[in-house]
């Protein structure tokens, strides 16, 4: 404010706020009646009384424009402030929303790592299962493949001793229904050869006896036969040494008859 006093043109043309009395000297004087000098004052004074009101007129306007101007940049600044509060604001949402984005990228990616190691495990112990499975499935092959060529050795072995059977003793065995068959011997008549004896040899419902349905002729051996065949079902032996007791029965009630 003092700058812009100091820059009037009132100001720069008389002393700054000084009465003029002050310049009037008693020299300058000389020659003026006291009227005159008392007329002179009045316009010194009223001109300097003038100059000061343009003065404070002046000084108030601009006080008030500067006051105007500091007031709307004061408004501006507290429009900034509520905008940099907002942008505060909007910062901290916006740290907090990435905090928690980040936590949840985090859990998904925690759990992305779960299910893949729990994935890894499953394959690992899929492969394993499917490993341990093969290998059993080939230790089954090959033991199915030895007990194959052992039943089919077995068999081959029963054929020829049915065929040495069959040569030396005349028996023929035949498969009539299911767990029954027939036993037929010839070559127990001297006199005819050809002449069949036989008898049907079968299991007897689920308790697993044996049973005899028809015997040709009829012999008197058959019931203490059977009952012994059947009191040593789990003896290896117990079904031959059957069949060679019937063989002597029906060579004994031939003789009973040729007798």
């Amino acid at each position: 404010m003092a700058a812009v006093m100091a820059n009037s043109p009132e100001l720069a043309c008389a002393s700054t706020f000084k009465s003029p009395l002050h310049a009037i000297r008693g020299d300058g004087c000389d020659g003026l009646s006291t009227a005159d000098m008392y007329a002179d004052s009045q316009v010194r004074v009223a001109q300097w009384r003038k100059n000061i009101v343009s003065t404070a007129s002046f000084e108030a306007q601009t006080s008030l424009r500067e006051l105007v101007h500091e007031r709307e940049s004061l408004k501006d600044l507290q429009e900034d402030l509520s905008g940099l509060k907002g942008l505060v604001e909007a910062a901290s949402q916006l740290q907090a929303g990435g905090a928690r984005l980040a936590e949840v990228v985090q859990s998904s990616n925690a759990a992305t790592l779960d299910r893949a190691q729990a994935t890894v495990r499953f394959r690992d112990a899929f492969q394993e299962a499917a490993e341990t499975n093969r290998q059993k499935a080939a230790e089954e092959e090959a033991n199915m493949e030895e007990k194959r060529q052992a039943a089919q050795a077995h068999h081959l072995e029963a054929l020829k001793l049915l065929a040495t059977y069959r040569e030396r003793l005349g028996l023929d065995i035949s498969r009539v229904a299911p767990q029954t068959v027939r036993m037929t011997f010839s070559l127990l008549d001297t006199d005819d050869a050809s002449r069949e004896f036989s008898f049907i040899l079968g299991l007897a419902g689920a308790d697993g006896y044996f049973c005899v349905k028809e015997c040709a002729p009829q012999v008197p051996e058959l019931t203490k036969l059977l009952n012994e065949l059947n009191a040593t079902t789990t003896s290896a032996t117990s079904l031959p040494r059957f069949v060679c007791g019937m063989r002597r029965a029906f060579i004994k009630a031939l003789g009973d008859r040729k007798c």
